[in-house]
């Protein structure tokens, strides 16, 4: 069975180190990421670190597949939605970034699968744009965000 992916690229006005450390700091992911209300996390996000993300009632766990500072960051969600992972890569264009975002699922069956490809196709799509947009608008609501 075949993997369903989806792909979507943003541009970030920031630098790209700026971006990954928004992108990587567990007390800022509900500040990108939609529906999440909080972040549970032992400390700064690395390697092989697993940590727990609240969507309303929903917990689920995710674990750090890849970190490569400053141009990839890649999950892997351990809870209800086993088989999913979301790859964040990073290039650099001088004070701004660019951000392409992928979301790999590998379905469970070929039902599951058709179900992706037919109905599930444009939330995803629209998740992807939700998190580039939020990024964006976390990175140009204010000039603190990064004194944090």
């Amino acid at each position: 069975m075949r993997p369903v992916t989806h792909t979507f690229s943003h541009s970030v006005p920031a630098p790209i180190e700026q971006v990954f450390a928004l992108l990587t700091d567990p007390g800022r992911i509900p500040d990108w990421l939609p529906a999440c209300t909080e972040v549970q996390s032992d400390g700064p996000l690395k390697q092989g670190m697993r940590f727990n993300v609240r969507f309303g009632d929903r917990v689920t766990e995710f674990e750090v597949v890849d970190f490569a500072r400053p141009a990839a960051f890649v999950w892997a969600e351990r809870g209800e939605r086993k088989g999913r992972r979301m790859f964040f890569r990073l290039a650099g264009l001088g004070e701004s970034t660019a951000l392409t975002i992928r979301d790999v699922w590998m379905p469970p069956s070929r039902g599951a699968w058709l179900h992706a490809r037919i109905w599930d196709r444009r939330s995803v799509q629209r998740h992807l744009d939700q998190i580039g947009r939020r990024l964006r608008s976390v990175v140009t609501r204010d000039g603190r965000i990064w004194s944090r």
